[in-house]
């Protein structure tokens, strides 16, 4: 019964990535979904700051961070209906990550965000994927 579960979620999560049209290097691709994890219900995001930003196409991809809850979460502006945002978190300075994590689609309008996720003891990294162009990218690590 484990293994078919296990084969449930990497099918799901190659089904997902291979949806989105993730390919290249670790940087660009996005491994399974997360299963676990600490939740967003204890973030608040009050007092944010923008610590790391990045674009793909004109999609501008901002990693947003609350200085009072510790929290991080990704946010895209100048987006198109059908355009994702979401976060990744490592434990390793990005070696290895789990993710994504709160993905968001643009359902209207010209922007989203991802929930807040607890960042203490992890660096995170905001994620953007264009639905127009099949392009994937993320900010940097923070």
């Amino acid at each position: 019964m484990r293994i078919k579960q296990r084969v449930g979620v990497l099918t799901a999560g190659v089904a997902m990535v291979a949806g989105l049209g993730l390919t290249g290097t670790a940087a660009q691709a996005a491994p399974a979904p997360a299963t676990g994890g600490a939740s967003a219900m204890a973030c608040s995001t009050s007092n944010a700051v923008t610590k790391r930003t990045g674009s793909v196409d004109s999609i501008r991809i901002e990693l947003r961070y609350s200085t009072s809850s510790r929290c991080a979460w990704g946010r895209i502006h100048n987006a198109d209906p059908g355009d994702k945002v979401w976060v990744d978190r490592s434990s390793n300075g990005g070696g290895t990550w789990t993710g994504p994590m709160g993905m968001t689609t643009v359902n209207s309008g010209t922007d989203t965000h991802t929930p807040a996720y607890d960042d203490a003891g992890y660096v995170m990294r905001a994620c953007a994927w264009n639905d127009t162009t099949g392009t994937t990218r993320c900010t940097g690590w923070y």
